[in-house]
Parts: C-alpha cells; sequence; structure tokens
C-alpha cells in the first residue's frame, strides 16, 4: 500500500501470506501529524511487516528510512474472575482467578527477533476439598530469523493449526491449557511449548514444519479442583460411565498424570490460497497433550500420552455471503479401554463442517458447526463412546455504538444428551478493559463432559484486559 501525505511517501510492504479465508486478521492503522492516512487489514497472525517512510527532499528525491523496532517491555495481559457454583453438588463453593502475563521483545533489525515472555496464574477454590495455588509459567520466549522466503523460529512457542472454530481437529502440535476446562476461549487455552519451527513462503503458499523437541504435556488444574478430569469424591473419570468403572476404585486409588520425557514429535502443515477456496493439508507423527487415564495395576491410575500418525485436509470458501469451513482427520492409535479394564488403542475418523455469516449484513456474527469422530474397527468390548456427533458455535452482537457485546456459545451432543450453554454479557466501553457476567452451564448423560460436570455449573463475574 503506497500513499503521498504532505510530502511523505508511506510504503508497507507486508511479508506474510494473504489471509486465509476465516483467518484472523489484526488492523494496521498508520497516522501522520495526527490525522489518519492509511488503513489496512494485517496478514496472518504471527506474519511480520517493514514499514518504509520515504521523505521528498529539497532537490526532489525520496530519502527512505526505515521504521526499525526497539526494546518493547511491558504487560501483555491481565484478568480477574469471581466464579460461585451454582449447584448444591458442587465440591466448591466459589472460585477465584487470576492472571497476569508480560513480555520483552528485542529486534535488532528487520530479520532478528528475541522474545521473553512470562505468566503467572492464581486459583483459589472453597468447599470440601479447598486449596490456593499461584503457579509461574513461561510464554512464547523465543529467538526467530527471517527473510523474505522462510522464517525460523527456536524456543518455546504456541502453534494451533486447524480450520474449524474452538475445536480444530488438525491441532495436533499445540499443549492444552485443562486448568479452567472450557470456561475461556480457545486461545487461552492453550500453553507454550518447546519446539522448533521452520516456516516457508511460496506466493501464496505456505508450509510449517514443527518439531517438538521436548514433549510437555496439558497443563492440569489442581486435583482438588472441580475441573480435574478425575473426580474422587465421587469415584469417576470424565468420559467414562460410571457404571463401566467401579467407584470405589476410582476414590481410593493413586493417580500419577505425570508425562514422560522425549520429544513429542513433528509435524508438517500446507497451506494455500486459492481464487476459488484456502486449503490446507496437515500430516503429524505427535504426542497427544491432553492426558488419557487407564488402569495401572492395583489401586493405580495413571494418564498417558501416546504416539499417533495423523493425516488431515481442509478449506474454507466464501460464496453466498457465508464463510464455509470444512475438515477431515484421520488418526491412528488413539487409546481406547476394554471393559476389563485392559488398555489398547484403536484408528478414528474426525470430521467437520461450518458456517459463519452475518445475518442481513449486520454486526450480529453467527457460527454454527457440526463435528463427528467415529472409532475404526474399535473392539466391540471397549467402553470409550465410539461416535460421537455434535452441534456448536456462537452468536455474538454488539449493541449501544459497540460499547456492548452479548454472545451465546453453545455445544450439544446429538447422539448422547452433551449440553454446555455459555452466555455473556461484556461491557467494551473501556478499553483496553472489559468487564464481563457470564453463565456456564453444563448438563449430560454420565459418559460425557457435560455429564462428569453437571454439579459444576456457575455463574463468572470478571474483568480482562489485552494491552
Amino acid at each position: 500500500f503506497v500513499r503521498r501525505h504532505r510530502g511523505i511517501l508511506i510504503t508497507v510492504l507486508t511479508l506474510a501470506p494473504a489471509i486465509p479465508a476465516g483467518a484472523a486478521e489484526a488492523d494496521t492503522e498508520i497516522i501522520v501529524e495526527d490525522e489518519l492516512v492509511i488503513e489496512t487489514d494485517g496478514g496472518e497472525m504471527g506474519g511480520d511487516g517493514v514499514l518504509l517512510i520515504e521523505e521528498e527532499t529539497s532537490d526532489g528525491t525520496m530519502q527512505a528510512e526505515v521504521a526499525r523496532s526497539r526494546v518493547d517491555i511491558g504487560i501483555d495481559q491481565a484478568r480477574a474472575e469471581y466464579g460461585h457454583f451454582t449447584r448444591s453438588d458442587s465440591e466448591s463453593d466459589n472460585a477465584l482467578y487470576g492472571m497476569l502475563s508480560g513480555s520483552a521483545k528485542w529486534q535488532p533489525n528487520g530479520s532478528w527477533e528475541l522474545q521473553l515472555a512470562a505468566r503467572v496464574d492464581g486459583y483459589d477454590e472453597d468447599g470440601k476439598n479447598s486449596f490456593s495455588d499461584i503457579n509461574a509459567d513461561y510464554g512464547d520466549s523465543y529467538i526467530s530469523y527471517r527473510n523474505d522466503d522462510l522464517k525460523l523460529t527456536f524456543g518455546t512457542q504456541t502453534v494451533v493449526w486447524g480450520r474449524l472454530d474452538e475445536l480444530p481437529l488438525s491441532d495436533r502440535v499445540s499443549t492444552a491449557d485443562l486448568t479452567r476446562f472450557v470456561l475461556d476461549d480457545l486461545e487461552d487455552r492453550r500453553r507454550s511449548n518447546p519446539a522448533i519451527r521452520a516456516e516457508a513462503f511460496f506466493g501464496s503458499g505456505k508450509l510449517d514444519l514443527v518439531w517438538l523437541y521436548d514433549f510437555r504435556g496439558a497443563e492440569l488444574p489442581d486435583k482438588d479442583s472441580v475441573w480435574y478430569p478425575v473426580n474422587q469424591e465421587t469415584g469417576r473419570i470424565i468420559g467414562f460411565d460410571p457404571d463401566d468403572i467401579p467407584a470405589a476404585g476410582v476414590k481410593n486409588a493413586h493417580i500419577s498424570d505425570d508425562a514422560s520425557s522425549g520429544d513429542g514429535g513433528f509435524g508438517a502443515r500446507y497451506t494455500r490460497t486459492h481464487s476459488f477456496a484456502d486449503i490446507g493439508v496437515t500430516v503429524a507423527h505427535t504426542r497427544q497433550s491432553t492426558p488419557y487415564y487407564r488402569a495401572a495395576g492395583s489401586g493405580r491410575i495413571e494418564a498417558i500420552y501416546p504416539r499417533s500418525w495423523a493425516y488431515g485436509a481442509d478449506a474454507a470458501i466464501d460464496a453466498a455471503g457465508a464463510t464455509w469451513r470444512v475438515e477431515l482427520l484421520y488418526s491412528s492409535d488413539n487409546p481406547v479401554t476394554r471393559r476389563d479394564l485392559g488398555y489398547t488403542t484403536s484408528e478414528a475418523l474426525a470430521w467437520g463442517g461450518g458456517v459463519e455469516f452475518h445475518p442481513g449484513d449486520g454486526d450480529t456474527r453467527v457460527n454454527l458447526q457440526l463435528i463427528g469422530m467415529n472409532l475404526i474397527d474399535a473392539p466391540s468390548t471397549v467402553i470409550d463412546r465410539k461416535e460421537i456427533y455434535s452441534l456448536n458455535g456462537e452468536i455474538e452482537t454488539p449493541f449501544d455504538r459497540d460499547r456492548w457485546r452479548a454472545k451465546i456459545g453453545f455445544y450439544a451432543g446429538l447422539n448422547d444428551k452433551d449440553i454446555y450453554l455459555n452466555p455473556e454479557i461484556a461491557f467494551l466501553g473501556w478499553e483496553p478493559h472489559e468487564l464481563y457476567l457470564a453463565l456456564h452451564y453444563f448438563e449430560g448423560d454420565d459418559n460425557t463432559f457435560g455429564g462428569f460436570h453437571e454439579d459444576h455449573s456457575s455463574i463468572n463475574l470478571g474483568w480482562r484486559a489485552d494491552f
């Protein structure tokens, strides 16, 4: 983009590829002498740009100056939230949560970048199993180099692949944050993990290679938290019918969720923007960060993180005033449990499709998705769910000159009763601060996520800010 303003020529060179349909976008504003000169759509998340400012000299020639980043240190995010559990059978009555994250970035020139980031999370729940905990963790801390065609990054990173919102099927190299289950958006349910990443750009295409040189399992809540995947108060393990696993054995078991050391595997993803669609292909051989709990002898339950091959394809198409997304993924070696509590694995096929649109071309946004998962040739004695079909999505609308936002997110199981509802109203008129009131409602059959957390519905009041 080029524009002349008062003898100054401003040129923005975007080094990232074009934005795929449905990908997150960022706005860039360039202001000269308090006047808006240019406003553009940013590139793909994580893309970089170079700003050239050329000033006309007295002899009519142009003198170019490249704007270079300096050391940047500051707070990135802050959050505080109070939650009250509405069910009398909940193991906790109230919950407090706070988070603060910050980073220091140094970019000596347009090719090199060094970043150090950290975060602190605080949790408190009162009730039958009261606990308080404060955890410090690293964020995206890396050194990276890039030129016109290649970007190399070494260090801890957050990489999320996939096409569908909130439940991307090709998300095979990220580390999940399960400390608050699904109370947060997808970007807040992922933690940084050690990786070496190479991104190669070919015109409108991009090849993304990631090696997880040091495996990091999911960040888990405290064992006394209502969000821990094993509830020893009730003797239940998430995803299993309590009739299939004796409650007494779970209540008295020693639980180990430590992940074994070693690398986490590797993945490759190719994306390309065509005139008719944005497409993506994924191949990965990784250890899933989300733990699977299995019986490990008398009085012991352990979490495992098995390796699995995954082959996926996805696409996004803009048509009929909407964005349509589809995703398909085959995976090997998915962990399952037989009725005798023996452990084995099974192949699986996951698929999904969705549409996002603005009714009447207004400000209201509607996103709907249909997702399915089928185990392939699983033993008849498996007690895991062999088929899962669900509808999920989000509807949001701003009002009062964009000072307020109302939205509702939902997940509904189609073959088993599994319900999650999340209505929220937020005040946005105090940028960058946001005040919100939200409800998290769970209900479902015993072998579903909604059924496991049925007693953990809550109403939450909070503040968050992105600086």
